[in-house]
C-alpha cells in the first residue's frame, strides 16, 4: 500500500496536470523499440495506469540498462489504439535518493513515444515515472515507480 501511494505521489509531482481519465483503448501496445542505443540492454516493462480505474493499463514504461557505463535509460510509450493523434506523453527518471528528474515530453506533441532519458544509478536503484494523454478526450495515465532495477 505505501509503494503504490508513494508511486502515486511521484507521478502527481513529475506530471501534474489534473487529468481526467477514460476508459482505455485496444490491448494490443505499440511495439517496444529500443531508442536508448546498442549498448542497452532491456531490462523490463511498467504499467501506465489510467488515472481514474488504475486496474486499466493504458501504456508502459520500459528500462534499459547498460552495465559498460552503469547508466539506466528509460522510455514510456502508450498502448495501440490508446494513444490517438499527437498528445501528451511524458517520461522522468532518476537515481533513487536524489532530487534530479531528468525527463522528456513535459507539453509534447507525441505520437508514440517519450524518451529517451538517462540517468547513472551503479550500484544504486532507479525511479522512474510515465503518464500520457490518450485520446483526443483528454483520457489520462500515470504510474511512478520507486527503487527498481537496483544494481
Amino acid at each position: 500500500m505505501l509503494k503504490k501511494h508513494l508511486a502515486t505521489v511521484l507521478a502527481a509531482t513529475v506530471l501534474a496536470g489534473g487529468f481526467v481519465g477514460l476508459s482505455a483503448g485496444a490491448a494490443h501496445a505499440y511495439p517496444r523499440v529500443n531508442k536508448c542505443g546498442s549498448a542497452y540492454d532491456f531490462k523490463q516493462s511498467w504499467d501506465i495506469t489510467d488515472n481514474a480505474q488504475t486496474s486499466v493499463v493504458v501504456g508502459f514504461i520500459d528500462i534499459y540498462y547498460n552495465s559498460g557505463n552503469g547508466i539506466n535509460c528509460a522510455i514510456a510509450r502508450g498502448k495501440d489504439g490508446t494513444v490517438t493523434g499527437h498528445h501528451d506523453i511524458r517520461v522522468a527518471i532518476r537515481r533513487s535518493g536524489t532530487s534530479d528528474w531528468i525527463q522528456d515530453g513535459a507539453g509534447s506533441n507525441y505520437s508514440s513515444y517519450a524518451g529517451p532519458v538517462y540517468t547513472y544509478a551503479k550500484g544504486a536503484c532507479i525511479d522512474f515515472v510515465g503518464g500520457l494523454m490518450y485520446n483526443e478526450f483528454a483520457g489520462q495515465g500515470a504510474s511512478g515507480y520507486s527503487s527498481k532495477h537496483c544494481g
